[in-house]
């Protein structure tokens, strides 16, 4: 068949234009930037406070705001240490390691300048590295360690000069948290204090109403799934979630896992969007599944704006939390407008900016309400059984320490101690353990939980206005 010469025309331009793009992509910035958004999900779906908890502990070197708003996950209650952190009644959503890559137009000779910051609306921004210039309205209060959030807080962080390009000496770790976010193809970045890495790095704490609200029913058997979009969005509806996972993990680590398809958020909040079954058969849950989970994640990651590397990044940083730490959650690719509502981000340079963001909520289960009836129903709160095993084995606690770090909880009744059945309980609740005894209380009065969280010290934070039962 013979070709006429503007059909030959046609073909020759179109056959350059992938060319030309790519020619014009290469001499753009661009700067790509993942995180999570946890929160921990009453039945009704409405987020519980008080979890200003990290169960993946940054290295030394971290800059941090404040000591007292991050508490750590462990074994060991506060009561065992002076001064610990408290459980903040503010806190609704943990903001947890944005971290922010930047890759250079192909041409620039580096290195480069470029100044970065980023705003938490509802929220304070706080731990960071490298050092940057850092606001956190309501942190300083007279005879308090902390103020309120409210959804009128406003925490800032400024990276100014930075050096992109140019790589210093990173610090040294070897906590997978820090080091798996490294493993990607990027410029590094260098403060003007000297202060080098791979990425710039982030977390928070906030009050502030997820994108989407989710609610087991108390038997177990129904997820209903709300929108909970701002009115301020209310114009820009709707808004696209691309993917949503239904995760289940068990104490053995055997994990079942549902694929939602897309969603679309209008401006009426509160609508329910779709409710979905709450359990998984006996046959659903497998070792195994942990796989197909991470490459269908991989695939929504990348697909919502990620190079694969910092996709596996993410995945690899998240690897205990997300996967391995039992109980149930629903993941979900934050719509990338409420991202940039939430929390704006602005460079000095112009550049191409893909922001995704995982959104994660905690459900709780009827077996965690199991958990609570047990403590509620316990009669002895003494904790000389804690003293007794760190001075008598301290071998045997470390080792234990590192078994419930791998998700073994049973192994902690047969190593030279005895775990009163109610604190085997609270190990049990999960990483949001300390927001559910207290929501617990606050919820029922039950003095007896009164008394097991003045056993072992878990009171909330003493924040003007908020005070416990």
């Amino acid at each position: 068949m013979k070709i006429t010469r503007r059909e030959a025309l046609i073909a020759a331009g179109a056959a350059l234009l992938p060319r030309t793009l790519g020619a014009q992509d290469a001499e753009k910035w661009k700067i790509h930037e993942w995180g999570t958004f946890s929160s921990l999900m009453n039945e009704r779906g409405v987020p519980i406070g008080w979890i200003n908890t990290e169960d993946e502990p940054l290295p030394k070197f971290v800059h941090r705001l404040d000591r007292e708003l991050v508490v750590p996950v462990d074994d060991i209650p506060p009561v065992f240490f002076k001064g610990a952190p408290r459980n903040h009644p503010d806190v609704l959503v943990r903001l947890e390691t944005p971290v922010v890559y930047f890759h250079p137009p192909k041409s620039l000779k580096l290195p480069a300048t470029v100044d970065l910051s980023v705003k938490f609306n509802g929220g304070w921004l706080t731990e960071f590295y490298p050092d940057a210039v850092v606001t956190a309205p309501g942190i300083e209060v007279p005879r308090a360690s902390v103020g309120r959030i409210t959804p009128r807080t406003v925490g800032t962080l400024d990276w100014k000069g930075i050096q992109v390009g140019k790589k210093g000496t990173f610090p040294e770790t070897k906590d997978a948290v820090w080091t798996s976010p490294r493993d990607v193809r990027c410029a590094p970045v260098t403060t003007p204090a000297g202060e080098s890495e791979q990425f710039l790095f982030y977390r928070g704490v906030a009050f502030l109403q997820p994108p989407l609200s989710a609610g087991l029913s108390e038997n177990g058997q129904t997820v209903t799934i709300s929108n909970r979009l701002p009115a301020e969005l209310a114009s820009k509806a709707p808004l696209k979630v691309p993917k949503l996972w239904h995760v289940d993990i068990r104490e053995d680590g055997s994990l079942a896992y549902r694929t939602l398809p897309a969603m679309h958020l209008s401006g009426n909040s509160s609508d329910v969007i779709r409710t979905i079954p709450g359990t998984f058969t006996d046959g659903e849950y497998s070792l195994t599944r942990l796989a197909d989970l991470r490459k269908e994640m991989l695939a929504g990651l990348v697909a919502d704006g990620l190079f694969e590397d910092e996709a596996n990044g993410l995945l690899n940083t998240w690897e205990s939390s997300y996967f391995r730490s039992h109980g149930m959650r629903l993941f979900f690719l934050v719509p990338k407008a409420w991202t940039d509502h939430v929390l704006p981000l602005k460079a000095s340079v112009s550049a191409d900016f893909e922001r995704v963001m995982i959104g994660r909520l905690e459900l709780i289960t009827p077996r965690q309400r199991a958990c609570l009836k047990r403590i509620a129903d316990s009669k002895e709160f003494s904790t000389q059984w804690y003293f007794d095993w760190m001075q008598k084995h301290p071998e045997a606690v470390e080792r234990n320490r590192k078994r419930r770090a791998e998700g073994d909880l049973q192994s902690l009744r047969q190593d030279c101690v005895t775990i009163p059945d109610n604190y085997l309980a609270y190990l049990q609740l999960g990483r949001f353990r300390n927001a559910l005894i207290l929501d617990a209380f606050r919820r029922t009065g039950d003095f007896t939980y009164k008394k097991f969280i003045q056993a072992y010290d878990l009171s909330e934070a003493d924040v003007p206005g908020r005070s416990g039962r």
